[in-house]
């Protein structure tokens, strides 16, 4: 029986609320994200690529989208000028 090490971390950053929902969703298929991103990074390399087929959004969505980005950049640059004047 071959023991494989693990000896490298692999880091990610993303949303913390993304985290969550996620992390709730395997746990109830009794997978922690760990094991999950391990599955997948195993999937990649047998399948030789993603292990789904990434799709474009519609235009409806992609303009949601880009519609919920300005807005949050209005709020974010918003927040820092708050900061500027308080701080």
């Amino acid at each position: 029986m071959v023991v494989l090490l693990k000896s490298t971390y692999v880091c990610c950053r993303i949303d913390k609320d993304l985290k969550a929902c996620a992390a709730k969703v395997l746990s109830a298929s009794g997978l922690s994200i760990n094991d999950a991103m391990h599955l997948f990074l195993r999937q990649v390399v047998a399948t030789q690529g993603l292990p789904f087929e990434p799709r474009q959004p519609s235009e409806k969505t992609a303009s949601a989208m880009m519609e919920a980005r300005d807005i949050r950049q209005r709020f974010c640059s918003k927040k820092d000028e708050i900061s500027d004047e308080c701080g």
